[in-house]
């Protein structure tokens, strides 16, 4: 994973500060340990008059080790992005921009984004299939775009007030920003008691909202727009098929050719991977899928418990000895666990059940 944080504001608001955003990427590195970078459009060179933007980068570094550092650019560094996630179908969308006339500078997959912004406009969300959360500038519009993938699976947290917008990754970022506001939303503390987790779009604080899954949020001329691009309910144009299946046995192999392309292009890594192996149907299932189109042994991961209510490592080692897979196992004790509760807290940001 990476972290993001930054801010974009309207003519006459405050702009971000280069310290402010310097502790806003720092209290992320947990989630980019390997880089960080910085960008400033050129609006924040004057006095603040003019609507601008300041994006921060911490990267776990995954695909194009060598040159995919962030926030990055088009070729007239007009478009700019900060990325958290994976695109898993790059080089095919790299392909298609290439024959429409774009010019890449690196090979990772955080530049097909820039492009098919310049190609399609915000219809460019149609286009991605992975997991994501990023925010992009346009510099010549003074529109910062804030986007997050379809099922949530990366976090966005934002905070409009006073001319401009807010936005990381985590909460804990927001709140390195001078005078930020810490009053708890009663309202959220009621969801909380009653679903031992805040719902997006609310925050346990008053002013603070999550981008929920599925949608963007478009700051543009002081006005923040945020609009749903994808349901669950909509036909779903990313998958290679489609339809209902005539009975159970073609319903069987849709599923496994659906989920055998989904793990194959969740492969593509520069860096080892391996996988979180519980031994249960879900996590078997992907290993399975995974050691199938592998040509060394995968690598899986289990955690065991000294409880055996709790205790699913021999589920986990009896998957891993069926598959062939170079299999680590950890035990957590009770102590283990005990010390890590003080820690919860600034983990989730959140009350979390």
């Amino acid at each position: 994973m990476c972290g993001i944080a930054g801010a974009a504001w309207n003519s006459g608001a405050e702009p971000l500060s280069k310290e402010t955003l310097r502790r806003m990427t720092a209290v992320l590195t947990h989630r980019g340990p390997d880089d960080s970078g910085v960008y400033f459009s050129n609006a924040n060179s004057g006095n603040g008059t003019q609507p601008g933007a300041a994006l921060g980068h911490r990267r776990l570094s995954i695909i194009d080790l060598e040159s995919g550092h962030q926030p990055l650019a088009n070729e007239d560094g007009s478009v700019w992005v900060a990325f958290n996630g994976e695109i898993y179908d790059h080089e095919t969308l790299r392909s298609r921009l290439e024959g429409l006339g774009h010019r890449f500078a690196t090979q990772t997959d955080t530049e097909v984004i820039v492009h098919l912004y310049e190609q399609y406009g915000l219809d460019f969300v149609d286009h991605l299939r992975g997991m994501f959360a990023f925010a992009l500038w346009d510099e010549r519009r003074k529109r910062l775009v804030l986007v997050r993938d379809r099922i949530g699976q990366k976090p966005l947290v934002y905070r409009q007030a006073e001319g401009r917008v807010l936005f990381a990754s985590e909460l804990k970022a927001l709140l390195q920003v001078p005078g930020a506001s810490r009053e708890l939303d009663p309202a959220a503390v009621d969801m909380f008691l009653m679903y031992q987790y805040v719902p997006h779009p609310h925050c346990i604080l008053r002013g603070y909202r999550k981008l929920p899954p599925g949608h963007l949020a478009v700051f543009e001329d002081g006005h923040l727009d945020v609009r749903r691009y994808w349901s669950p309910c909509d036909n779903d144009t990313m998958t290679s098929r489609s339809g209902v299946p005539a009975n159970y046995a073609e319903g069987c192999e849709q599923l496994r050719e659906t989920l055998t392309e989904s793990v194959r292009l969740r492969m593509r890594s520069d860096v080892p991977l391996g996988a979180f192996l519980s031994g249960g149907v879900d996590s078997s299932t992907v290993t399975a899928l995974m050691q199938a189109q592998s040509s060394r042994p995968v690598k899986t991961f289990s955690i065991g418990f000294s409880e055996s209510a709790f205790d699913e490592s021999s589920e986990a080692a009896a998957v891993a000895r069926h598959l062939g897979t170079d299999h680590t196992e950890l035990m957590v004790l009770a102590a283990d666990a005990r010390a890590v509760i003080p820690h919860l807290p600034h983990i989730y940001d959140e009350p979390f059940a």
